[in-house]
C-alpha cells in the first residue's frame, strides 16, 4: 500500500523513517510533507530519488484528488489543531487514517473524526503506543478477567513528564490555547488518559484542578489534579505535572479483593482472600476484630520490555489495512480520552464537577459547545 507521512517533524519522521526503511511489511512511502532540517537529512535519500515533498497537507490532498498521487493510508503527525481536518478529508478520499495523539484539542474533532471513518468504512487508529508494553497489557488482563472483582479506588500519580523552561520557550506554538490547545494534560497525558479508560473504563464524573504557568512561564496548565468516578461508585484520583522533581509513576488500583501497584516496571498483587479465607465484603460485615488490619498476600510480576512499541502500532495498522489483523487502538478510542482532558479541562475552568456526557448523546453536543465556548476565549485573550 502507498503511503503518506503528514507532518514530518520529530515524531513523523520517525514513522517516514519505518516505512522508508521497510519495517512495516505491506507499506511502501510514497509522499511527505513539511520536512526540514535534520528531518529532511534522514529522508535525503528518498527525496533525491524522487520522493514528493509537499508543502501543507492541503497540496498533497490536492494531488489525490487531481490523480496525480496514488495513495492508500496516511499517518498523521502534526500540530494537534489540525488533526480532524486533515483526517476527515483523507477518509472522504477513500485513504485509511492512522493519527498520532490526541484527535483533536476538542472531542468535537474526535467525533467527527469518528464519522468520517464509518461513513467511509476505512480504517482508523490512533498511535497509542503504550497498549503495546507488558506492563499495561498485563494490568489489563488482570482487571478485565474479573478475578479481583470490580474496580473500588484508582489513584495514578504520574509526575515523570519534568520539563525545563527552554522546553516551553523553544517553539513560539508550545504551550499555547491558541496554537497548542493546552499543556500537560493535551501533550504529555493523552497516553495515560487512554490507558486509563483502557484499563479501568470510562469515568462518569470528573472534577478537575489544572494550574495554568504554577512551575514555568507558560499560559496553559503545567500541574493537574482530577478527582474521578465510575458508574459502579468506583472513586479515583489522577496527579501529573511538568515540574516535579524527581517525578514519580506510580499507578495503584485497588479492587474488591485485591490491591495491584504498578511502579518501577514491576506489578505487586496483594491479594484478600490467601490470608483471610473469606471475601473482603464478607469479613468486613461478619468480623468481631476491630482493629485487624489486612495485610495481604503479595506476588510480583516483571513483564517483559517493549523494544519496538511504534513498530508495532505501525504494523497493526498495516494488517488491518490488509484485513488480516486488528490495529492497537482503534481511532474511536482517541475520543474517550480526549472527552476525559475537556472534562478535566471544563471542571476546572468552572470549579465544579463535570459529567462525562455518553457517546452519541444530545449531552455531549452540549458538552462539546460549552468547551468550545471556553477554550475560545482563552484563545482570543492570548
Amino acid at each position: 500500500m502507498k503511503v503518506a507521512v503528514i507532518g514530518v517533524g520529530n515524531m513523523g519522521s520517525r514513522y517516514a523513517c519505518m516505512v522508508q526503511d521497510g519495517k512495516v511489511d505491506g507499506f511502501e512511502l510514497v509522499a511527505i510533507t513539511r520536512v526540514r532540517g535534520k528531518y529532511k537529512e534522514m529522508l535525503q535519500d528518498s527525496i533525491d530519488a524522487g520522493l514528493p515533498v509537499y508543502e501543507d497537507f492541503e497540496a498533497l490532498f490536492d494531488d489525490v484528488e487531481n490523480g496525480n498521487l496514488q495513495l492508500d493510508a496516511v499517518i498523521i503527525a502534526t500540530p494537534h489543531y489540525t488533526h480532524e481536518k486533515i483526517a476527515v478529508r483523507a477518509m472522504n478520499n477513500g485513504l485509511h487514517v492512522l493519527s498520532d495523539k490526541p484527535s483533536g484539542v476538542y472531542s468535537r474533532q474526535a467525533r467527527l473524526m469518528d464519522e468520517a471513518a464509518e461513513k467511509s468504512g476505512k480504517v482508523f487508529s490512533m498511535v497509542f503506543n503504550q497498549r503495546t508494553l507488558p506492563i499495561y497489557k498485563s494490568l489489563k488482563e488482570i482487571v478485565s478477567s474479573g478475578k479481583y472483582g470490580s474496580l473500588k479506588r484508582f489513584n495514578w500519580v504520574v509526575t515523570d513528564w519534568y520539563r525545563p523552561e527552554k522546553y516551553y520557550s523553544s517553539s513560539s506554538w508550545h504551550a499555547t490555547w491558541d496554537k497548542d490547545g493546552g499543556g500537560v494534560l493535551l501533550n504529555q497525558c493523552p497516553h495515560n488518559l487512554d490507558l486509563l479508560q483502557w484499563i479501568c473504563g470510562m469515568p462518569v464524573v470528573v472534577q478537575g484542578f489544572c494550574k495554568e504557568g504554577h512551575f514555568h512561564n507558560i499560559e496553559v496548565e503545567d500541574d493537574v489534579t482530577a478527582y474521578l468516578e465510575w458508574d459502579n461508585g468506583a472513586t479515583g484520583v489522577f496527579i501529573t505535572s511538568t515540574g516535579d522533581a524527581p517525578g514519580v509513576n506510580r499507578l495503584e488500583i485497588s479492587l474488591e479483593e485485591a490491591l495491584i501497584v504498578c511502579e518501577n516496571g514491576e506489578i505487586r498483587i496483594g491479594e484478600v482472600y490467601p490470608e483471610m479465607q473469606m471475601k473482603e465484603a464478607e469479613y468486613r460485615k461478619t468480623s468481631e476484630d476491630y482493629f485487624k488490619k489486612i495485610k495481604g498476600t503479595w506476588t510480583t510480576i516483571i513483564p517483559d520490555k517493549e523494544d519496538d512499541p511504534y513498530g508495532k502500532v505501525l504494523q497493526a495498522f498495516a494488517d488491518e489495512c490488509y484485513g488480516k489483523g486488528k490495529s492497537i487502538a482503534p481511532g474511536q478510542d482517541g475520543r474517550k480520552s480526549l472527552l476525559l482532558s475537556n472534562a478535566i479541562y471544563l471542571s476546572s475552568w468552572e470549579k465544579r464537577q463535570v459529567e462525562i456526557p455518553e457517546q452519541g448523546s444530545e449531552k455531549e453536543i452540549a458538552f462539546e459547545q460549552l468547551f468550545e465556548k471556553h477554550i475560545n476565549e482563552l484563545s482570543d485573550k492570548d
